[in-house]
């Protein structure tokens, strides 16, 4: 806990003071109206949430600045240079594009010629975060972590007021545009393209059912852990020679304790799963776009419920909830054969509706980086 508390106030050190200085040493330079940054501190290539918002801005010709460093996978030097090395990029540049927390883009007072667009990694809306949660920001954090956003959208008009009051945006801020990187769910090629690279990796599957696991971590991210990883383990043996198990648990948990049976990435899998099992996770909002059948696996539901808390009913998701283990075959089989279709179409309207395959086009037009 001490270590902790000491690595936030170094945090707090940074953000506050030694980030602005580098800023403010370089804000008078003159914009560059070419530049824009694609920026990330939890992986150390781009994100899949910002890659199609960099193509279309490529095409039209602007310079494409990646600063993405995993900080938790790195030492402090290394982190320390990534920083001062975007706060330099950071003052000059026409646009700044993140897709998670990104401390040092709320560390000064930007220049109102940067528009900071933050394309959030998750969609819909279901457990609370960031300042609508203890376990995210610590009370005695000080600063916004999500100071100097001029643009934030979302997946539906609903989500807005939770996006608001979260992340303690001003009105006008956050717009139900959808998410960029849902696009890719309503192209044919990308659907087909996902099928044929998992069938190539993994041919023992072709002509199986595919279950996909791809749960949330509890904890911190620092010490995060999976409920009722070694049933589902056993799931495809319940299950039989049809079906095969994936299982994809969140990055943080990966790379503490590898777990995942499967390379490709979550989001490759889903046009590949024929029943998603996930719990918490946002991953339920990209899947519903598919329209596909889920199940809810939440043994510690009540407690989740009330340490965490979530937006929305959790009976409202169109899936069964299943609480105790062995009842997970039933329910696979169950939501399979029988999935709610017009369930899945008001959830995926209510929560998704903004995700109609031309939200990358619709947002950098709001923005006047295209025509």
């Amino acid at each position: 806990m001490i270590k902790y508390v000491c690595k936030q106030f170094i945090k707090m050190f940074t953000q506050q003071i030694l980030l602005p200085v580098v800023y403010n040493r370089y804000r008078h330079t003159q914009i560059n109206t070419n530049k824009i940054i694609f920026a990330d501190a939890h992986h150390d290539s781009l994100p899949y949430s910002m890659e199609d918002v960099k193509n279309r801005l490529e095409q039209e010709g602007y310079e494409i600045c990646l600063m993405c460093t995993d900080y938790q996978g790195h030492g402090a030097l290394h982190v320390m240079r990534a920083m001062l090395s975007f706060m330099k990029h950071y003052a000059t540049a026409k646009g700044v594009f993140i897709c998670d927390n990104f401390l040092p883009v709320a560390s000064c007072n930007k220049r109102p010629e940067t528009k900071v667009v933050q394309l959030w990694h998750a969609g819909g809306i279901l457990k609370k975060y960031a300042y609508d949660t203890n376990d995210d920001i610590p009370a005695y954090y000080k600063g916004n972590v999500f100071k100097n956003y001029d643009y934030l959208p979302v997946s539906a008009p609903i989500c807005i007021p939770v996006y608001n009051r979260a992340m303690r945006q001003p009105e006008g801020v956050v717009h139900a545009t959808g998410l960029s990187r849902t696009d890719r769910f309503f192209k044919e090629s990308y659907l087909e393209g996902c099928k044929k690279e998992f069938y190539a990796a993994y041919p023992d599957a072709k002509g199986k059912k595919i279950v996909l696991f791809a749960p949330t971590f509890r904890g911190k991210a620092s010490n995060p852990y999976v409920i009722g990883l070694d049933k589902i383990k056993q799931l495809e043996q319940e299950l039989g020679d049809e079906w095969k198990v994936l299982i994809k648990v969140h990055p943080h948990m990966d790379a503490k304790t590898p777990t995942s049976n499967c390379t490709i990435p979550t989001e490759r899998l889903l046009p590949v799963a024929d029943v998603l099992i996930a719990d918490y996770s946002s991953v339920i909002f990209d899947y519903v776009l598919l329209e596909k059948p889920m199940v809810l696996y939440a043994p510690d539901l009540e407690e989740y419920v009330k340490e965490r808390g979530l937006y929305i009913s959790y009976d409202e998701i169109p899936g069964r909830i299943v609480k105790e283990v062995d009842n997970l075959k039933d329910a696979v089989l169950e939501e399979y054969q029988n999935p709610p279709a017009q369930k899945l179409k008001d959830f995926k309207d209510k929560y998704m509706g903004s995700c109609d395959g031309n939200a990358t086009e619709r947002l950098l037009k709001e923005l006047d980086f295209i025509k």
